[in-house]
């Protein structure tokens, strides 16, 4: 499977949408021209751009509809922050979002699971590689030459995602235990009293 890495910047139609991205599981770009873009060809949407003023942002649009594919990984940056998600749907269109108003005019959209439960890692925790190239000042721009160092990143993250969940669970089950033996009147208080002292402990 050939997948691509993106860089995708939080603030479509210049505002700061970090949290609707989070909270919706999805990423997307300005640029409201009034209808949907997945049946328009590279020259159809450009002339939409152009005639809305917005003809600067042709790559940024092509790349969000028409290059970017399900199972590609997108690289969000958020202020010292970096995000991982990977893309979920095909392009989506979201009519209440295509308007020229703050806050609002962010209609194309792609579906994304977020990486390491929507947790991002610290962007000096980055290679250099790959924290050079995020400088790139663009909303969205390719990073496919990073494909490897960043399912390095996920992979190894991932991992210590499981573990820390592992050990929540472990936590929960031991919580449980001494819970257990202090209602256990069977026991013989020291071992009831002793529960309570770990229980409180944690």
């Amino acid at each position: 499977m050939n997948r691509n890495v993106w860089l995708l910047r939080p603030k479509p139609h210049g505002t700061d949408q970090m949290d609707y991205f989070l909270e919706n599981d999805c990423i997307a770009i300005g640029y409201p021209v009034g209808q949907p873009l997945d049946d328009c060809s590279y020259s159809e949407i450009k002339k939409l751009l152009e005639a809305h003023k917005w003809e600067g942002g042709l790559s940024n649009v092509n790349i969000l509809v028409r290059e970017m594919k399900p199972h590609d990984i997108v690289v969000v940056p958020y202020e010292s922050k970096i995000y991982f998600a990977e893309v979920t749907s095909e392009y989506k269109y979201v009519p209440e979002f295509d308007e020229d108003k703050k806050g609002s005019g962010f209609p194309h959209q792609r579906e994304v699971k977020w990486a390491f439960n929507k947790q991002p890692i610290s962007r000096n925790d980055l290679p250099s590689a790959l924290r050079d190239s995020l400088q790139y000042p663009g909303a969205v721009a390719s990073l496919t030459k990073h494909l490897d160092i960043v399912l390095d990143i996920m992979n190894e993250s991932e991992k210590h995602v499981q573990l820390n969940n592992d050990l929540l669970e472990a936590k929960k089950k031991a919580i449980q235990l001494l819970v257990e033996t202090i209602n256990n009147t069977e026991l013989e208080i020291e071992h009831r009293l002793r529960a309570v002292e770990i229980l409180l402990k944690n």
